[in-house]
């Protein structure tokens, strides 16, 4: 993912280069987005914990920190072997190994790393091993630019800034979605709202297109079921509503066109005629908070790039005990039933308000205990009216 940067390392182990490096298309930061000159500015500075990973600086908030202790040696590769399980010995805590939830490829042990203990008011709630040992240094913190996080892919959901280090060097600031202390704040999804459309069938030949972020609700008229039937679209304006055919799936990507008066979703294999009327403003629609739960790897990706197409903010968990910690900072819980199979047997019992829809490739899986429903992970009509809050 992020090509090392070869600048020499301090003393204290923290590479000398401010550049954050990216290996898209083998270009470095700097290459892509030049980095701002310091100008003065009243921000204040915040303690901060500075650790270095395959050439490049990152940091923690100190505040969210309850302790680090340094790992070498047999100790590290028990705490490897935990982390591959999820779970701190018999604790119960979370604990994952930042270096991969980084996406950063699997490296031998380091010669130094550190255990990070995360929670507020002295206990702790959640863990995470670190490849090198952090140094505590106060620095400003300025919000990531929103043209940089496309080069932080796949883990653009944890950068929450940069913070410009005393030496003038620059680290990029985690913020890591495990559910360990307080409540994540609502942000603007890092996508184009307008993104995604359904593909409908409404008594003409051509197929039309409706906007996700458009949809207020996806009621069916005849035999219980969206895809397929007839279907009722309830859309943005008060009191607008369509009835179609069919809904067929989710469009190609594209670019909205007008044409002699009519608004278009032009891809790359034809256009398709915008059925909604009026104007309708995705800016003034609800944004959700969405927690996606399942072992890293493509599935999820895909899963994380529809929902946050449909204009929602997503985050990422690998552990299944997220769906149960995190649900206060979440408006909805995604969590995949095929691969934690213990929790679709026995339910989460929690009252945090958060819903929860499992996913699984299984049919007429039962309703866990305290999950809303079950969608199939590759039925983007039935996730979308399940997000939407659809039958």
């Amino acid at each position: 993912m992020f090509e090392r940067d070869l600048s020499p390392a301090r003393s204290d182990g923290v590479p000398a280069s401010g550049a954050l490096s990216s290996g898209m298309a083998g270009t470095t930061m700097a290459a892509v987005v030049p980095l701002r000159p310091h100008a003065p500015r009243e921000v204040p500075e915040t303690d901060l914990l500075v650790f270095a990973l395959r050439g490049m600086r990152f940091a923690l908030p100190a505040a969210r920190i309850v302790d680090t202790l340094p790992v070498t040696g047999e100790r590290w590769g028990k705490l490897l072997n935990m982390a591959a399980a999820g779970t701190l010995g018999s604790s119960g805590l979370p604990l994952i190994r930042l270096s991969n939830r980084l996406g950063f490829p699997p490296e031998t042990a380091p010669e130094r790393g550190a255990l990070v203990l995360f929670g507020t008011g002295g206990r702790v709630r959640a863990t995470v091993l670190v490849d090198d040992a952090p140094v505590r240094m106060r620095a400003k913190v300025e919000p990531m630019p929103a043209a940089w996080r496309e080069h932080f892919q796949p883990c653009a959901d944890l950068i929450d800034g940069v913070a410009l280090l005393p030496d003038g060097t620059q680290a990029a600031m985690l913020d890591l979605a495990i559910g360990v202390d307080a409540p994540r704040a609502r942000v603007m999804p890092r996508v184009e709202r307008d993104s995604a459309h359904l593909l409908v069938r409404a008594g003409r030949q051509e197929l039309e297109a409706v906007r996700v972020a458009a949809l207020r609700g996806l009621h069916p008229i005849e035999d219980g079921r969206i895809s397929g039937g007839r279907t009722l679209l309830l859309l943005g304006g008060e009191g607008e509503a369509v009835a179609v055919d069919e809904v067929i799936g989710l469009a190609p990507q594209g670019r909205i066109e007008r044409i002699a008066g009519v608004r278009y979703l032009v891809a790359s294999n034809g256009r398709y005629r915008l059925l909604e009327p009026g104007e309708t403003s995705p800016d003034a629609l609800a944004v959700l908070r969405v927690l996606v739960t399942a072992p890293a790897g493509e599935a999820r990706s895909r899963l994380r790039d529809l929902v946050r197409s449909m204009g929602h903010d997503v985050s990422l968990a690998d552990d299944p005990r997220a769906a149960r910690l995190a649900g206060g900072r979440f408006d909805v819980v995604l969590f995949d039933l095929d691969t934690y199979a213990d929790v679709r047997e026995a339910g989460i019992a929690t009252r945090d308000g958060a819903r929860r829809i499992g996913f699984s490739t299984e049919s007429r899986v039962p309703v866990p205990a305290g999950f809303e429903r079950v969608v199939a992970p590759g039925d983007a009509v039935a996730l979308v009216a399940a997000l939407i809050g659809g039958a």
